[in-house]
């Protein structure tokens, strides 16, 4: 096994790797769901209307968009939400 494959194995078994904290979004993504379905269909405008409940999903400091976007993201593999360009614009609507 070369070095550094054995350095990272030695830490993994130490335990000195930090986990990354499993999240509930459910409650961000019914909200989420409900814009998109009222007609808030743009990142920027979903997270500017989704700020305070991102900011308590963030993992670092100025990281709001990054939640939107990685929920956005979910929600469309998930097959409830898709995006389609409108000029400058990607907007997201709901799945029927």
């Amino acid at each position: 096994m070369p070095r550094l494959q054995q350095a990272f194995a030695k830490q993994l078994n130490e335990g000195s790797h930090m986990p990354t904290p499993v999240r509930d979004y459910t409650e961000f993504d019914k909200k989420m769901l409900a814009l998109i379905e009222a007609g808030t269909n743009t990142a920027a405008a979903l997270t500017t209307a989704l700020d305070a409940e991102a900011k308590l999903l963030m993992s670092q400091p100025m990281d709001e968009f990054r939640v939107v976007d990685r929920r956005l993201q979910a929600l469309r593999k998930k097959g409830l939400i898709a995006w389609e360009r409108r000029g400058a614009f990607v907007l997201w609507s709901r799945v029927k």
